[in-house]
């Protein structure tokens, strides 16, 4: 399973599958329609998974794949650098990618 930090990759990934940002017992969570978890805004999912210090990990296909994994563990699994976002110039250029209708490759 893939690890990122990159909030663009994870917005789509709710979006593509109708999910929303939740907490659960303070620990962000994407939900669908009727499962259990405290809905809340994006702002305080990435709030909370910053304050856990973890990495989102999905498979893009499978809605219910989505776990917080500790970065320290999805660094030693991924390699060095690999769990790191693409800086603030490589996340901008996504951000238009998407604006304007292309969505690159992760």
């Amino acid at each position: 399973m893939p690890y990122t930090l990159d909030r663009a990759e994870i917005l789509h990934f709710a979006g593509r599958h109708r999910l929303s940002p939740a907490l659960r017992d303070g620990a962000p969570a994407l939900v669908g329609v009727g499962e259990p978890g405290e809905r809340c805004g994006w702002a305080e999912f990435f709030a909370a998974m910053t304050a856990r210090r973890g990495v989102a990990a999905f498979e893009r296909d499978d809605p219910s794949s989505f776990r917080l994994v500790p970065r320290d563990a999805a660094s030693a699994a991924a390699g060095a650098g690999r769990a790191r976002g693409p800086g603030a110039c490589g996340e901008a250029r996504r951000f238009l990618e998407a604006l304007r209708g292309r969505f690159p490759p992760a």
